[in-house]
C-alpha cells in the first residue's frame, strides 16, 4: 500500500532525471522499470541498468508510506502529459493509480523486492569541486572516448583529482583530449575510468553549485543537489598517455575558430563518405582546405592564417577535427604540426602553458603523392 500527494512539476523533474539511467533495452524486464519508495517527506525515485543509476528525491505528502516499481516510459509519459496541479498516487498490491484534475490512470507495476539493490555512495570524504568545472572538462573530453574498443581502458574517461590538482583525458587512437587545472584540488584523491553514459548523464543533470565525487572499490558517485548518480568504473591502467604528446611540433598556423569551422562544413560535404578526408594546404598567411571523392567531386577554401613555416600539406579525419573545435570556447586556436605524419597539437592561442592548459591531439591521415588522399 503506498499513498501520497506531489506536484506534476516536482514529479515530472524527477523523472527526467532518472529515465536517462534506463536502459533503451534489456533482456530483464525489472530494469526498464523506476523504483519508487516513500522516505520521510519525500519520495524517492531510482532507475538502473546496472552499470549506471540515477537517484533523485522529491518533496511528497506521504500519507501511507510505501514501495513500488513502475514501467519507467510509461509512468514518464502519463506525467508528462499532466496539467500542472497535485497528482494524487495511490497504490494497492502491484497497480497504482495516478489522479490528478478530473483524469485517472491505473498502472500495472511489480513488487520492489524485484528490483536491483541501489548502490550505497560510500564513506570518507568526497571530493569537492564546482558543477561547472565538471561540466565543461566533460563536454571538452568525454567525445574523444573510444566506442566498442578491445581495450576496455579506452572506453571511458580517465578523471584524476588530488593535492596537485584536477585533470581529465580521453582519447580513442586517433585523437586525444586532456584538460589540467592546477586551481582545483581535493585533499580525497579520485583517480578512475568511467563511462561515457555516466558523464554524459552528469552534463544533462547539472545544476549549479558543487558536486560531491567519491570513489571506492569499482564504483563512483556524483552527488548533487537531491540527485545522486552512480556508475561502475571500468577496471584497468589508463594508457601513459602524455608520451604520445609531441613537445617538438615548430610549425604552427594560428587562425579564427569559428572561420575554420564555416570552411570545415562547407568544404567537408565533398568528402568521402566513408573516410571524411580533409587536406590542409599550407602557405605563409593562408591555407587551403580541399575535400574531393570520386562520387561527388572536389571543393576548396582559401582561409587567411597566420603561418610563417615552410610549405607543406596534411590530411585529417574532418569529423574527428569538427568535434575537436565545436568543444574549444576560445576565439583563435594554434595548430602545432611538425608533418604529414606527426600528430597534431590543436590549443587555444593565448595559452601560455602555465597553469590551467587545455589540449586536443589530432593523428593526421595519409596523402598520396598525387594530391589526393587515401586512408591509413
Amino acid at each position: 500500500m503506498i499513498k501520497l500527494l506531489v506536484s506534476q512539476s516536482d514529479l515530472l523533474k524527477g523523472l527526467n532525471s532518472v529515465a536517462t539511467a534506463l536502459p533503451a533495452r534489456s533482456s530483464l524486464p525489472y530494469l526498464t522499470n523506476i523504483l519508487l519508495e516513500t522516505e520521510g517527506d519525500k519520495l524517492r525515485l531510482s532507475a538502473t541498468d546496472l552499470d549506471t543509476t540515477v537517484i533523485t528525491a522529491i518533496p511528497a505528502s506521504i500519507t501511507t508510506p510505501g514501495s513500488i516499481t513502475l514501467p519507467g516510459k510509461k509512468f514518464h509519459e502519463i506525467i508528462r502529459e499532466l496539467p500542472e496541479e497535485e497528482v494524487r498516487l495511490t497504490g494497492t498490491g502491484n497497480r497504482i493509480t495516478i489522479s490528478c484534475g478530473h483524469g485517472s490512470f491505473t498502472l500495472s507495476g511489480s513488487s520492489s523486492e524485484q528490483f536491483p539493490s541501489m548502490p550505497g555512495k560510500g564513506t570518507g570524504e568526497p571530493a569537492t569541486i564546482p558543477m561547472a568545472v565538471l561540466s565543461d572538462a566533460i563536454r571538452k573530453t568525454a567525445y574523444a572516448v573510444a566506442h566498442d574498443d578491445y581495450r576496455a581502458t579506452l572506453n571511458g574517461a580517465l578523471l584524476d583529482i588530488g593535492e596537485n590538482g584536477f585533470e581529465m583525458v580521453a582519447t580513442d587512437g586517433h585523437r586525444l583530449s586532456c584538460i589540467s587545472l592546477k586551481g582545483i584540488r581535493s585533499s580525497s584523491p579520485i583517480h578512475a575510468l568511467i563511462a561515457p553514459k555516466a558523464l554524459n548523464l552528469f552534463v544533462r543533470l547539472a545544476e549549479e553549485g558543487d558536486v560531491e565525487i567519491r570513489f571506492q572499490g569499482s564504483q563512483i558517485s556524483f552527488e548533487f543537489g537531491k540527485t545522486t548518480i552512480f556508475s561502475r568504473t571500468i577496471d584497468g591502467e589508463y594508457p601513459p598517455y602524455r608520451k604520445v604528446i609531441p613537445v617538438d611540433n615548430d610549425c604552427t598556423m594560428s587562425i579564427n575558430r569559428e572561420d575554420l569551422i564555416g570552411v570545415l562544413r562547407r568544404v567537408k560535404t565533398m568528402a568521402n563518405s566513408s573516410t571524411h578526408q580533409v587536406k590542409f594546404s599550407l602557405e605563409p598567411g593562408s591555407v587551403v582546405v580541399q575535400a574531393e571523392s570520386t562520387d561527388a567531386g572536389e571543393a576548396h577554401e582559401t582561409l587567411n592564417a597566420e603561418y610563417l613555416s615552410e610549405p607543406f600539406q596534411i590530411g585529417f579525419n574532418g569529423n574527428f577535427l569538427m568535434e575537436i573545435l565545436r568543444n574549444m570556447s576560445c576565439e583563435r586556436i594554434s595548430l602545432k604540426m611538425k608533418n604529414a605524419g606527426t600528430a597534431v597539437v590543436i590549443q587555444d592561442e593565448a595559452e601560455t602553458g602555465d597553469g590551467d592548459t587545455y589540449l586536443a591531439l589530432l593523428m593526421p591521415v595519409k596523402l598520396v603523392q598525387s594530391g589526393g588522399m587515401a586512408a591509413e
